[in-house]
């Protein structure tokens, strides 16, 4: 990657790209399934649940829950919800598998847009303004609608997001909401409500506000609950990743 090259952000409801160089990151699982798409070298090691380690230097996609670590001089890395229709294709793609290699031929660049990036990897983008079009129970829909409010635009700082407020609202008891939810999403409530924190927290920083702010804003209680959600999500602290921003 060019020296001093901004990193790259471009954020969708279900999908978040980030276009820069990548240290070493500690090894991490999420609930998203993972495109990494390098330019330069490039070294992804994944551990898999029969503990077999696996090298790999190119493009691929990750499953969800398998632990991996990245270095990367520089490209794209792109985190995409199970649920949504990119998340759907993925796993067809996948077909159970813990992850696939993928061929990529054409030139990547940090101008791409999220469709010629995705159309690269064989998938469809179709740009998904509300809620994903696989949800079909219209209160998990009008919740993802209030959190995607946030996508784009100034953060709204969660307000009464625990489990038993939002089943309150949507008239199901807890248990039934929290099953619903991980039923219809394949992401339980809290992690998803972690990942879409960040989202915010992602926004945050890219408009050059400290961790301290971006942590305000998107709800985490200090920077260092920040830092640790950060860190467990992409294997980096949220100081290496400012770090990495202008390198």
């Amino acid at each position: 990657m060019p020296q001093h090259a901004p990193r790259q952000l471009l954020i969708e409801p279900g999908v978040l790209a980030i276009f820069g160089a990548v240290p070493k990151t500690a090894a991490h699982q999420h609930t998203l399934i993972q495109i990494t798409l390098p330019m330069g070298d490039s070294n992804m090691r994944l551990t898999l649940p029969n503990h077999d380690a696996i090298q790999l230097t190119g493009a691929s996609i990750i499953n969800q829950a398998v632990s991996h670590q990245l270095t990367m001089q520089a490209g794209w890395v792109i985190l995409v919800e199970p649920s949504c229709n990119i998340g759907k294709q993925l796993t067809a793609k996948l077909a159970d598998k813990a992850f696939i290699e993928i061929e990529i031929n054409k030139p990547l660049n940090s101008t791409l847009n999220l469709s010629e990036l995705l159309g690269l990897c064989g998938l469809t983008h179709a740009l998904q303004t509300t809620a994903p079009q696989t949800i079909l129970d219209a209160r998990i829909a009008r919740l993802l609608d209030k959190l995607n409010c946030c996508i784009g635009k100034e953060c709204v700082k969660p307000q009464q997001w625990r489990a038993a407020d939002i089943a309150l609202e949507l008239n199901l008891s807890e248990s039934r909401f929290l099953h619903l939810f991980k039923d219809t999403m394949q992401i339980p409530w809290r992690p998803y409500l972690l990942w879409r924190r960040l989202i915010c927290a992602v926004q945050t920083l890219q408009q050059g506000k400290t961790a301290t702010e971006a942590a305000y804003i998107a709800g985490f209680s200090d920077s260092a609950h920040l830092s640790r959600t950060f860190k467990k999500q992409f294997g980096l602290s949220v100081r290496e990743y400012q770090k990495q921003k202008y390198q």
